[in-house]
């Protein structure tokens, strides 16, 4: 399948068509393709066919000339019902135009047997789609872009190109990562490797449903082939954890661990560069403060509040960093650029630190990866100070806090770049506490006139970050309506009795928040509050009670750790309270606990405290966690009768 969704920005590039000659252009199929015929489409797996589309061939076939990587690809279509028809018109091919050539070698539509050659006819346009342009990523690549006319029902679209990519880093294109599975049913996936003889291969595990053969070769080769038949497509299920895909996926690697990753961008990383002489001033002042720990806090707030966060992962900067005053004088950077900058100023600074590798997305399931430079998508730092080692990503805006309570970088694993004796990934530790902290206090006060309610919130960690940027790029008469919607809802017709008031302690990483309301006392009748005054908190544990009470089949990821505690203080109430029964429960997902008490006429207090793990659950222990979740959704909120005794 072609398309690439989540289109953001087209820059047609018109003019610059007549240069792209060698980077896109069509062309015979090589004579070491081996071209397969089409297979039958079986019916069992026709009627399993999603989006209106069954796939009954996907084939790629892989070699190498020197250290270039040669791929060619090819895949079939068939379409089964309307929907199809937008899933199989478009044809796109994505390339990097300063590392890819592409040459289009088959676009053919098969209509009840007649083959249709639309290769020459068809008509493509090349333009630059930034498709994560908002998010400050311009990445240069292009899209050879083509719709197939006149297509029915029924029609097969093959479509086959070849690839050559040259290796932006020396050995980077020494590995492979394909698809042998899909969502939509495929009768055959086949990935055909010819390795270079005098290269190790080192494979990662697959399913026996997946059939391996070898031979014959090419010259100075060994081939290899791996072929899955009757795939009848996977959809997965929510929240499947990294590294828990059941679909088979080929990863082989020329390395046996991750020290010639390691030895490959280290280079890069490690050498010293100039400062600009404003920043070299700034560092000096930094050099003053006592102690390592404040130096290399200092040094870090100034890189991620100074430069701004844009990507230029252009040609070899998607690899490799900007001089660090370059950067400085743009004012802007991405992950290897402010990794890079920071690394240098901390080792003036005389404090030990190297940037690491390591992934957004998928970074906890790298440990299951093969050894190779693009499993990798981000930069961070690895700092020994004060006779520990501690984590930090310099992309982060708005963090507070010193290195006890800064928000650590939750991405599983990371690569070190130390040289080739950084053979293995390290563990980026968090804590719940660090991660995301809230605590919240509502305090109930009824008197002859009313209701005032005073709510007092506490954030610390990734919260009191996520809430430091909000105040910085929110009017607060906005974040301040929310609130009270939020409220409004749970008591109609209360009002905001003072402004939003907000207290942040950066240096501790401690955010504040005070809100005031009022609800008048002639509401609660209008409005049947009095007979039904809810007090609760939030419901730590909605996501779960949202999932499907059919058998999981796969396992769960339960959300990153995160610590929520909530207590309601209630005072001058015209009732004696009877407090719910204390309610603890406790499993691989969270921790959670309720409990309530009442000494006096018109008080009560109730307490509530959700702790996730960030664990991933077995899919045999997911329906006793719905269950769990169940129970946390019913000692969440409570209603009480406050007529008058």
């Amino acid at each position: 399948m072609w398309r690439i969704a989540g289109l953001v920005c087209l820059l047609p590039l018109g003019a610059v068509l007549p240069a792209l000659a060698q980077e896109f252009e069509k062309g015979p199929v090589p004579d070491w393709v081996e071209v397969l015929a089409i297979p039958a489409s079986p019916p069992d797996l026709l009627a399993l066919s999603a989006e209106g589309v069954f796939f009954p061939l996907s084939d790629v076939q892989i070699r190498w000339d020197g250290e270039d990587q040669i791929t060619f690809y090819r895949h079939v279509t068939q379409i089964t019902e309307r929907a199809g028809l937008e899933e199989a018109a478009p044809v796109e091919i994505i390339l990097d135009p300063g590392f890819d050539q592409v040459t289009l070698t088959d676009v053919r539509v098969i209509r009840d047997g007649v083959v249709i050659d639309l290769r020459d006819s068809l008509s493509f346009e090349v333009f630059r789609r930034e498709s994560q342009l908002e998010q400050g990523v311009l990445d240069g690549r292009l899209t050879a872009h083509a719709q197939i006319p006149g297509l029915r029902v029924g029609d097969l679209v093959d479509v086959a190109y070849v690839r050559r990519s040259t290796p932006k880093i020396a050995g980077a294109l020494r590995a492979v990562w394909e698809r042998l599975e899909f969502s939509v049913p495929t009768a055959v996936t086949r990935v055909v490797v010819h390795w270079p003889k005098h290269w190790t291969m080192h494979v990662g595990a697959l399913p026996d449903r997946v059939e391996r053969v070898t031979g014959p070769d090419l010259p100075g080769t060994r081939r290899h082939e791996w072929r899955r038949t009757g795939d009848e497509g996977l959809v997965l299920e929510d929240d499947v954890p990294d590294g828990a895909n059941p679909r088979a996926e080929l990863g082989l690697s020329a390395h046996a661990d991750w020290g010639p990753v390691a030895a490959a961008v280290t280079p890069y990383y490690a050498a010293d560069y100039p400062l600009t002489p404003e920043w070299e001033a700034k560092l000096a002042q930094i050099a003053a403060l006592p102690g390592p720990e404040a130096q290399a806090i200092a040094a870090l707030r100034l890189v991620q509040d100074d430069i701004r966060y844009v990507s230029l992962s252009v040609g070899v900067g998607s690899y490799i960093a900007r001089p660090p005053a370059e950067v400085i004088a743009t004012g802007f950077g991405d992950c290897k650029d402010k990794a890079l900058l920071l690394r240098v100023m901390l080792s003036r600074l005389g404090i030990g630190a190297v940037v690491a590798l390591t992934d957004l997305d998928d970074g906890h399931a790298l440990a299951k990866q093969q050894p190779m430079v693009w499993a990798f998508d981000h930069m961070i730092l690895r700092v020994r100070v004060a006779g520990r080692t501690v984590w930090v990503d310099p992309t982060s805006s708005y963090q507070g806090g010193g290195f006890d309570s800064a928000t650590p970088p939750d991405y599983g694993y990371a690569l070190p770049l130390t040289g080739a004796a950084q053979r293995q990934l390290e563990r980026l530790p968090v804590t719940a506490e660090l991660v995301w902290n809230v605590a919240v206090t509502e305090r109930f006060q009824f008197t002859w006139a009313g209701v005032f309610l005073n709510v007092r919130t506490s954030f610390r960690g990734g919260a009191a970050d996520y809430n430091r940027q909000r105040m910085a790029t929110e009017p607060r008469s906005r974040i301040g309506a929310e609130y009270l919607e939020f409220y409004a809802g749970r008591y109609p017709g209360i009002t905001i009795a003072a402004p939003l008031q907000v207290t942040d302690d950066r240096a501790a990483n401690l955010l504040r928040m005070e809100e005031r309301y009022f609800l008048p006392r002639r509401l609660l009748d209008e409005n049947d509050l009095r007979e039904n005054f809810p007090f609760g908190a939030e419901n730590f544990a909605s996501a779960l009670t949202r999932l499907p009470r059919a058998p999981r089949q796969l396992p769960l990821a339960s959300g990153a750790p995160s610590v929520n505690r909530h207590r309601i203080e209630i005072v001058g109430a015209p009732i004696t309270f009877n407090p719910p029964d204390p309610v603890l429960i406790a499993n691989d997902a969270f921790r959670y606990s309720m409990t309530g008490a009442a000494r006096e006429k018109g008080r009560m207090n109730l307490s509530w405290q959700h702790v996730r793990t960030g664990r991933v659950i077995e899919a045999a222990k997911v329906a006793g966690l719905v269950q769990d979740a169940q129970q946390v959704r019913e000692a969440t909120i409570f209603y009480w009768d406050l007529t008058d005794e």
